[in-house]
């Protein structure tokens, strides 16, 4: 019984390790893309016009 304790004690605090690592490099991804686009001006990085892209997404 204890080894099912220490073995559920260790997924779960494995489980919560990656979502804290997770969380971080969404915000630090965040961070990053914010400050790509302020550098670029605020430009596309796809070649298309913005008035050719739909809603979908892709160019016309």
């Amino acid at each position: 019984m204890i080894a099912l304790a220490v073995l559920f004690s260790t997924v779960l605090a494995g489980a919560v390790a990656v979502g804290v690592l997770a969380a971080r490099a969404l915000g630090r991804a965040r961070v990053l893309s914010a400050a790509v686009s302020r550098v670029a001006g605020g430009h596309q990085a796809s070649g298309t016009d913005p008035e050719r892209v739909n809603r979908g997404g892709t160019g016309t």
